[in-house]
């Protein structure tokens, strides 16, 4: 390339020189007023309306009692002259009209009609059966009937909510969250759920479950459970009296003890979790191919339940180190996977070593100036000197030579199939020259190094490029 005299004069501290040699109603008013004052009443059925018969048997028009509680016929409303006052409070008693129960006075008409012949002058005529009011029995019938209707209602309801509060909230027959009774139950189903591969219970007690749920799966679940069984759950008794309340748990995890603490608060009458599940940041893993569990994932970061983990990937050219097997315990929290990291098999890291070494030979062998590999040369070189093209010789030393043998290979950050190589080395390079009106060879000294080769090892035809 065109800077290749550049790079070797950073390497080296200066330019390529050639070298000769040398380089959320009123009881109904009486319908007649009581007598502050008059005769003692008889014990007879009380009627609702007409007032009770007389002690004096001389009176005549006495209407016969009732013989059954049944209302009786009440005398149409008098005009407003005639119509007897409504009852007052006993606070003057010398006051009070008195009801007649003997003959009628002239003037004031009878409470009570006769039973048989004429009116009486003043009488009323025989009053009609009012309108909306009803008998004590109708009435008693009524009220029954409602209250039949009612409690027919609350049969229904509660069958209802019966079949409601009955309905399993999950998969695998698990206890559903609708009947979390207490914040210790929420935790203790929640956990049970888990350790028993049944994503949709946990779920379930979750007051917001995650929206991502590519591995809250029964089938995420029972490898995790493979991996690290989740043993002897242990949940304090606590009633969260004040509608929230944090649960401490305990419990084995593939033998090691765990201890995490939720919180739960009330929602809608049943306990539920608050978050409950933890993370795992798959950034650096992006274009791998990556598996969690056996299930791919091509997402930045994924919701996980408490439990244990296995990050690979699929791709046939990669593998990852380090502790590829990790844990989530606590709500919020994310597994570390700082140490984890993608790295080529071993069949194709010689597969990288042969294609590079490859490259480098056929650009050492050119004699062109523009040899590839970072090794291209300048027609004429900083001091003036002119090169003749098609005589270059390059020479690979033998600590390069070595290098090439054993070049280690790192996946780029910013693209982990990308895999890089390290320094190599510098050849040494001959020429045929010109300078000053001399001709002759001439050596190269700080020639152009070989430049960084990557490989994309995730392509089927994979190429060397130089940097």
């Amino acid at each position: 390339m065109s800077d290749n005299d550049d790079k070797a004069a950073d390497k080296n501290g200066a330019n390529p020189l050639p070298a000769f040699p040398g380089a959320a109603a009123e009881p109904d008013a009486p319908s007649a007023p009581p007598a502050s004052a008059g005769p003692q009443q008889p014990d007879m059925p009380q009627a609702p309306i007409t007032p009770p018969a007389p002690s004096a048997p001389q009176q005549p028009y006495v209407p016969q009692a009732p013989a059954a509680p049944q209302a009786p016929y009440v005398p149409q409303a008098p005009s407003a002259a005639q119509a007897p006052t409504a009852p007052q409070a006993p606070q003057a008693p010398a006051a009070p009209q008195q009801p007649q129960y003997g003959a009628p006075q002239p003037g004031t008409p009878p409470y009570a009609s006769p039973q048989y012949g004429s009116q009486p002058a003043g009488a009323y005529a025989p009053p009609t059966k009012p309108k909306g009011k009803l008998g004590t029995g109708a009435i008693i019938g009524i009220v029954g009937g409602a209250l039949v209707l009612v409690i027919l209602l609350v049969i229904a309801v509660g069958f209802g909510v019966s079949r409601i509060v009955g309905n399993p909230g999950g998969g695998g027959g698990g206890a559903p969250a609708a009947e979390a009774s207490s914040p210790s139950d929420a935790v203790k189903g929640y956990l049970t759920a888990i350790a028993g591969s049944d994503a949709k219970t946990a779920l379930s007690y979750l007051s917001s479950p995650p929206s991502d749920s590519t591995l809250l799966t029964d089938e995420a679940l029972e490898a995790s459970n493979k991996l690290g069984p989740i043993t002897k759950i242990e949940v304090p008794k606590s009633d969260g009296k004040g509608g929230s309340a944090d649960v401490t748990a305990s419990y084995l995890m593939n033998g090691e003890p765990v201890s995490t603490t939720f919180s739960a608060y009330v929602d809608g009458g049943k306990w539920k979790i608050s978050g409950g599940t933890g993370s795992i940041y798959t950034e650096p893993f992006d274009s791998l191919g990556l598996t969690i569990n056996g299930q791919a994932v091509d997402t930045d970061q994924v919701d996980v339940f408490p439990g244990t983990y296995e990050l690979a990937t699929s791709l046939k050219n990669f593998t990852l180190t380090g502790p590829t097997t990790v844990t989530v315990t606590e709500s919020y929290s994310s597994a570390d996977t700082s140490q984890i990291e993608p790295a080529l098999t071993d069949e194709a890291l010689q597969q990288f070593r042969s294609l590079v070494r490859a490259a480098v030979e056929a650009c050492v062998a050119s004699t062109t100036l523009a040899a590839g590999c970072g090794l291209d040369l300048p027609a004429t070189i900083s001091d003036g000197t002119q090169l003749t093209d098609g005589t270059i010789t390059r020479t690979l030393s033998a600590d390069s030579n070595a290098t090439l043998d054993s070049l280690e290979a790192t996946p780029s950050y910013d693209n982990p199939t990308l895999v890089e190589g390290e320094y190599i080395g510098s050849p040494e390079v001959s020429a045929d020259c010109t300078k000053d009106g001399a001709s002759g060879r001439c050596s190269i000294y700080f020639a152009p190094a070989l430049g960084t080769p990557s490989v994309d090892m995730a392509s089927d035809n994979p190429v060397v490029k130089w940097d």
